[in-house]
């Protein structure tokens, strides 16, 4: 028999009512804001909200908001629910037990609240040595060949004839390549059935500062090379030598004398072709030891005359480096806006560290993989200067 028209809404009210109040009783109503046919949008509205209860301070999107209370185990529950599976007499560890082994979204949420804390720590992480290089990026992993391209011919007084001649100009090449660093954590079941996220978030914390910790310590290894002269450039000398202009013959402390030398011998360097070219110093780059000692040489005061005058009074910015192996070598630099020196590289697409997160097969829980595209070379010679100090 047909049912009449009133008579099918009446079944179709019937139903939902029962299935609202199925959902109530086992977990969260599902899919108020039409998430459910997009799992990845909720696993970021999760991973958002567990963030938000690590971080207060962070204001948490409306999307989100549904889930700013939920624990782990909540949302556990809502995603086994959202599967259609039975969440009735299932303990809070056999909760996150099923959701890690039956769903991918879980360990998308825990990757998506660990990310997020780790790339605030990497981003806060002080790095002084990463102020002076210029930031690029890699398509791929091959080397890259970076060309210098020498001073514009000068201009020639045109003959009578007034025929134009042509110019060249010189080249040189350097080249470095992006590689691969990475780890792997574990967040253990335990953490997440006992919703402990001052464990959770300080591991992750953690591992940002790795991060920072690994990309400057790249580039001081680079810097260092070669007993402190630094790496071997294209010409087959090293980054700091006598023919290139930027060594000091011996060695001495920060002094109006040694930073006038060092001024003078950034101010007077000569390009591929010969010619004096324009490198402004800009930077005093010195470990922890040497720190008070160029402050007083950067300070400024309020000369009685003029022999008194401070001439690098806010003519250089100090920049500190803790990881420096000499206690006694310092750098002046220029800004590597202006010229090339100093650079870094990551992969298109991946810039700092990348988190991947799955069930976890060594760790009963998630395992988490941070993993870093980087890498660094110096271009040029001729905008850092070094002495090695007293």
């Amino acid at each position: 028999m047909l049912l009449r028209l009133h008579e099918l809404d009446q079944f179709e009210d019937a139903a939902l009512v029962k299935a609202k109040v199925a959902a109530l009783f086992t977990g969260f109503i599902t899919d108020p804001d039409g998430t459910a046919g997009d799992p990845a949008l909720r696993a970021r509205q999760m991973g958002e909200a567990l963030y938000a209860r690590i971080n207060p301070r962070h204001e948490l999107s409306e999307p989100a908001r549904r889930y700013a209370y939920a624990t782990p185990v909540d949302m556990a529950k809502e995603l086994l629910t959202l599967r259609g599976e039975s969440t009735m007499a299932l303990s809070p560890a056999s909760l996150v037990t099923r959701a890690l082994h039956t769903t991918s979204d879980f360990p998308i949420i825990l990757g998506d609240t660990v990310g997020r804390v780790l790339r605030d720590a990497y981003q806060a992480a002080p790095s002084g040595i990463r102020r002076l290089g210029r930031q690029t990026t890699a398509r791929d992993f091959r080397a890259m060949n970076k060309i210098m391209l020498g001073e514009a011919p000068l201009l020639e007084k045109l003959n009578e004839h007034g025929e134009i001649k042509a110019g060249t100009m010189a080249e040189a090449r350097e080249a470095y390549k992006v590689e691969t660093w990475a780890r792997k954590i574990g967040i253990t079941r335990q953490v997440l059935v006992n919703d402990d996220l001052g464990a959770f978030a300080d591991l992750a914390r953690r591992m940002g500062q790795a991060a920072a910790e690994t990309e400057a310590r790249i580039l001081v290894t680079l810097l260092e090379a070669g007993s402190g002269n630094g790496p071997t450039m294209s010409d087959g000398k090293t980054l700091f030598h006598a023919d290139h202009g930027n060594k000091a013959g011996t060695g001495a402390a920060i002094s109006d004398a040694t930073l006038s030398a060092a001024r003078l011998a950034l101010r007077t360097q000569k390009g591929i072709e010969d010619r004096t070219i324009r490198v402004t110093p800009r930077n005093l780059l010195v470990p922890p030891a040497l720190e008070t000692t160029a402050e007083k040489w950067l300070a400024s005061i309020a000369p009685a005359t003029a022999a008194d005058v401070n001439p690098f009074s806010g003519s250089l910015s100090l920049v500190v480096e803790p990881r420096l192996s000499s206690a006694a070598r310092w750098y002046v630099t220029a800004d590597p806006g202006e010229i090339d020196g100093l650079e870094f590289a990551y992969l298109s697409g991946a810039e700092g560290p990348q988190v991947e997160s799955r069930s976890g097969w060594d760790v009963d829980g998630v395992e988490i993989r941070v993993i870093l595209d980087f890498g660094a070379g110096f271009i040029d010679h001729r905008g850092w200067f070094m002495n090695p100090g007293a």
